[in-house]
């Protein structure tokens, strides 16, 4: 038989405390986290919403301007190309094509 070594009762409270500090750090860091996470959400929600409204503002204006809206430009892919009369234009680098 092998004899059992003492464990002091000092090494086992210092062990505990030391576990305990470390689920304290992690459970504080999660909230942290989860509180980011939530503020994100919400600004993204918030962005997204935005967007619809300039999409549906910029399509009424073109269409009171008899003007279509295309897709991304395939030069810049800065903007999206402006369709009328027949011709495709990019308001940003300024590239034109017929239909």
């Amino acid at each position: 038989m092998t004899p059992r070594i003492p464990t002091r009762i000092d090494d086992r409270e210092r062990s505990r405390s030391a576990v305990r500090t470390r689920l304290e750090e992690t459970t504080t860091r999660l909230e942290r986290t989860e509180s980011q996470l939530r503020d994100v959400t919400d600004r993204l929600d918030r962005t997204e919403s935005q967007l619809q409204l300039l999409e549906r503002t910029v399509h009424a204006v073109a269409r009171q301007s008899d003007l279509s809206i295309g897709g991304p430009c395939d030069r810049c892919e800065r903007s999206c190309l402006l369709i009328t009369d027949g011709m495709m234009h990019c308001p940003a680098c300024g590239y034109q094509r017929s239909i």
